[in-house]
């Protein structure tokens, strides 16, 4: 009988052995849980501040923070910063709309209308953080003034009072932020780069020891992924003013990188007859890669830089011994030029690195970025006519609380359209919506009524708080915690002295339900979003582009020039990932793409001091009537190749005249295997 019962006894034992043993082991302040401990903590002391100081819905101070909370302090400071300057601006213009039209809704409407479309397209112009001030410019009128055109009298009140609330709740996130995290993301930004080396030095050594598959490009995932270091730089530079002053070495780390991908696509198999100084030079290349690799992961860059421009210079030297061994040999010398352009990209960006490790300082280049005018016109009219159709609605209805109506959908109209996927994020916010009402209802009429004093009001509202902002650290939830925090904190409307009042929260939920349903309606109706056609829209830009450049050298330097081509392409990638599509455009953009750089190196080698006219003249007549006559194009190209390598026959043309055929040769070999091209700069490729 004992032996019986001691068993259970025994067993619960070991159980709760092995419980605690888990629980010690868990580390509860992770990186997630921090961020959330300390967005809740910042929440908590902006809604005291605001009850102290008395602002008339001090729930909305908690909900800017709530709202700007971010993992990255980066991110912290330059979106609540940027939060702030919106909500002054958006606070001037709801001032202007309502001394102008407060006892004409109708006209209120339409100037809020104007308004919200401007903003939107703007926001969707504007990179990182900057679209987020313009889009609270744009959304904050509704904010502003939501109840105002029922009392005008309380016009100003309203604004200064929404302003306050953005304004203790950025201060007080960014006082949390500044003392309580570590700011690491230089360190992340130095770990992605050293990464994009490694990788792409990866495929350059595959390509050579293997040959590769003879036409594989670069796959979305890679475009993009090398393109995000410059959001990284983004919250790098909000973090520290010293990165401020070396975006534009991150950025022509980012281009030379870029560069040096496109380049292992002719790293491939050498003709099984090829000389000896190719093979050799090959050689050297696999050899020196991975200690060049190494060097620079041990963070001794200069030693990495010494090894490239080492290696640059005997792979230049074996180009001087080819040229003089066998001038009438072209082909080999092409396969060494296209080798030293990978190595001569690949010390560009070294040499980038080592500058942002030792901190010199080096003028400042200007980058260009895509701007797409089709999406932003797109967006605008979408936010102005939802605007437009929700405020008829209202006026027409006579609907108590319309208002209600543009104060949700405002903000959401222009959040949603800078998102990849409007209309499935839109349903997330709809999930999130259904899952705050319930929860707030709850809160709100069977929690706070038993709860007396701050500190368990608090203690009350924390756990919620908590459980949506980890909703936001999860990607697939994300959108989902942003609508159910933003949907609870205001249902809930934490005031002093709390109203407690069912018809009024039933009303409240019923608008805020059905102003998500309709932003979700507005997006499937109004201008849908197509990833496809904007993809088509980036890429004839990227062709405009590609083409320029058989008239005329890029206006800017080249780094500048392969950027913005490199952000173009993350962005077809970006916009249809997960689209059967994506890979058929992609391939043709590069295409394009390195039709533009064999243009720049054909129109550079030709333009070089060592060619004399009789072949600087040909060859640039031969680039302009290429652009001009599309059908014969590969033709007057091939013509013009063949050309520069007669041009051996003079010594001191060769060196230049072997790299006018190297790239006038790719770009004939390009136009033969895309005949299906155009060079109509006003047509999109089909997707």
């Amino acid at each position: 009988m004992t032996g019986h019962a001691a068993h259970p006894a025994i067993r619960a034992s070991a159980l709760l052995r092995s419980a605690g043993d888990r629980l010690c082991a868990t580390d509860i302040l992770t990186p997630r849980t921090r961020h959330v401990a300390r967005s809740t903590a910042a929440a908590i002391l902006a809604l005291g501040i605001a009850f102290g100081l008395q602002l008339e819905t001090p729930y909305s101070a908690a909900s800017s923070v709530l709202l700007v909370a971010n993992a990255n302090p980066g991110a912290v400071f330059a979106k609540g910063g940027w939060r702030l300057a919106g909500t002054l601006v958006g606070a001037a213009a709801a001032l202007a709309l309502m001394s102008l039209f407060i006892q004409a809704p109708a006209l209120f409407i339409l100037g809020f209308a104007l308004w919200l479309g401007l903003c939107t397209g703007a926001a969707t112009l504007l990179r990182h953080f900057r679209g987020s001030g313009a889009a609270v410019a744009g959304y904050t009128v509704g904010l502003a003034t939501y109840g105002a055109l029922e009392a005008p009298e309380r016009a100003l009140d309203a604004v200064l009072g929404r302003t306050a609330t953005v304004a203790v709740g950025v201060a007080c996130l960014g006082l949390v932020t500044a003392l309580l995290s570590r700011r690491a993301t230089r360190t992340t930004l130095d770990q992605a780069l050293i990464g994009q080396f490694g990788t792409i030095a990866g495929l350059a050594l595959e390509r050579l020891r293997h040959g590769g598959q003879p036409h594989a490009l670069p796959a979305a995932a890679q475009i993009a992924s090398l393109f995000a270091v410059d959001d990284l730089l983004e919250l790098s530079r909000a973090e520290s003013r010293d990165m401020a002053g070396r975006e534009g070495t991150v950025r022509d780390i980012i281009a030379a990188l870029f560069g040096a991908l496109l380049g292992t696509l002719d790293l491939g198999d050498p003709d099984p007859w090829a000389p000896e100084d190719l093979v050799a030079a090959r050689r050297d290349v696999v050899t020196e890669l991975p200690r060049i690799l190494s060097a620079l992961e041990a963070r001794r860059c200069d030693e990495a830089v010494e090894r490239i421009t080492a290696l640059s210079r005997a792979l230049q030297a074996r180009i001087g011994r080819a040229e003089a061994a066998d001038a009438g040999a072209p082909a080999p010398l092409i396969a060494l030029d296209r080798l030293l352009a990978f190595a001569e990209d690949y010390r560009s960006a070294l040499s980038g690195m080592a500058r942002l490790s030792a901190g010199h300082p080096v003028p400042a280049r200007s980058f260009r970025f895509h701007r797409d005018w089709g999406a932003a016109t797109e967006n605008g009219l979408r936010s102005a006519l939802a605007i437009l159709l929700a405020g008829a609605f209202g006026i027409a209805t006579g609907w108590n609380d319309w208002s209600l109506l543009l104060l949700i959908l405002a903000p959401y109209a222009v959040l949603l359209a800078m998102t990849g996927n409007p209309a499935a994020s839109a349903g997330a916010f709809v999930n999130g919506t259904l899952v705050a009402v319930p929860a707030a209802f709850v809160c709100a009429f069977g929690l706070i009524p038993n709860v007396q004093g701050f500190p368990l009001l608090i203690a009350v509202l924390a756990p919620f708080w908590m459980a949506g902002l980890y909703a936001t650290t999860l990607p697939r939830h994300m959108l989902s915690g942003l609508a159910f925090l933003v949907a609870f904190n205001t249902l809930v409307g934490a005031t002093n002295p709390m109203v407690f009042s069912v018809p009024a929260f039933l009303n409240q939920a019923f608008g805020w339900i059905a102003a998500v349903l309709v932003t979700r309606l507005t997006f499937q109706l109004l201008l849908p979003h197509d990833p496809r056609r904007q993809a088509r829209r980036i890429h004839a830009a990227l062709r405009r582009d590609a083409l320029a450049l058989l008239h005329a050298d890029p206006p800017d330097h080249r780094h500048v020039w392969a950027h913005l081509q490199h952000h173009r392409l993350a962005r077809i990638a970006l916009s249809l990932r997960g689209d059967p599509a994506a890979a058929a455009i992609l391939a043709d953009g590069i295409a394009w793409l390195r039709l533009g750089r064999a243009a720049i190196r054909a129109r550079a080698a030709a333009q070089h001091p060592a060619a004399s006219a009789l072949l600087r003249t040909p060859i640039l007549q031969a680039l302009a009537d290429a652009a001009r006559s599309p059908r014969q194009a590969r033709d007057t190209l091939a013509a013009a190749a063949e050309i520069a390598t007669r041009a051996s026959a003079n010594p001191r043309a060769w060196p230049a005249a072997h790299r006018v055929a190297a790239g006038l040769t790719d770009m004939a070999a390009l136009l033969e295997a895309h005949p299906d091209w155009s060079f109509d700069r006003h047509l999109s490729p089909p997707c």
